[in-house]
């Protein structure tokens, strides 16, 4: 069964869209079948991967009944990755979508469509809306993109209680994966000591170690619609983002192994 990851925030404008497509790049980097889905109304994985040049359908027309997920599910070109944009969204459809989402449907929807997958990674709506609880509802875990600005600090404690209510009320195996500094520039003394205080406000444990630094080379990526790995001068702005997968899987490998004692282990064969 899939590993259901969303990547969320309080605030727009944090690289959340950035970390969903440029993570779940490196993760299929390392062998495993990654869904990106894009269940933001404002469609900016649709946007960054030019998924709309394949189609305009996805999540809401899903939801009403007009299209089996598998045929709108865009496999990339050496299937490594596949891709479900949230489909063409007019202010009805935005309520349509909204509605499904405080009945449980979309919930559903996704659950079903992550079975065939290792991972599959949520591009969320900003905020703490109807939305953003029903993808924390069917998810494992969740991933925040903060960058080093006043208000994001100041926000921060605003999805963190979300995720403490869906736990309670919702998914009580819901886990925050971790919180990771995005579009970082180490050069600034305001952002470093934005960082510092974000830092001492919160359990050192919710942190990756890993830093999103700011990087030009994101634009020049976006431009193409692209994942920044996929540029042939993109591969240091790409690194951050592979030791954030790398440093998510071993995450995954000591949470598997707590709980866990010496008389556990199996023989090789």
């Amino acid at each position: 069964m899939a590993k259901v990851i969303t990547v969320a925030s309080q605030k727009g404008g944090v690289g959340k869209t950035t970390t969903v497509l440029n993570l779940g790049y490196s993760l299929s980097r390392l062998g495993q079948k990654i869904l990106v889905v894009d269940a933001d109304p404002q469609g900016g994985i649709a946007i960054a991967s030019n998924l709309k040049k394949r189609t305009t359908q996805g999540l809401v027309d899903i939801l009403k009944g007009q299209e089996d997920p598998s045929k709108l599910i865009i496999p990339t070109k050496d299937d490594s990755m596949a891709f479900l944009g949230v489909g063409a969204m007019e202010p009805e459809e935005v309520m349509y979508y909204e509605k499904e989402a405080l009945k449980g449907n979309l919930s559903k929807t996704i659950h079903a469509i992550a079975q065939q997958y290792e991972t599959v990674l949520i591009d969320a709506p900003a905020g703490a809306g109807s939305i953003a609880y029903a993808l924390l509802a069917v998810s494992n875990s969740v991933i925040l993109p903060v960058n080093c600005r006043t208000m994001n600090m100041k926000t921060m404690a605003g999805i963190l209680k979300l995720i403490q209510r869906v736990k309670a009320r919702a998914n009580k195996s819901l886990a925050l994966e971790g919180v990771v500094f995005t579009m970082m520039d180490e050069q600034s003394p305001y952002q470093r000591e934005i960082q510092q205080e974000i830092l001492q406000s919160f359990p050192p444990s919710i942190f990756f170690e890993t830093v999103i630094p700011y990087d030009e080379m994101f634009e020049w990526a976006s431009m193409r619609s692209v994942a920044v790995g996929m540029l042939p001068d993109g591969q240091e702005a790409a690194r951050p983002y592979l030791d954030l997968a790398m440093e998510l899987k071993v995450r995954e490998l000591q949470s598997k192994m707590k709980g866990a004692s010496n008389e556990d282990a199996e023989g090789l064969f």
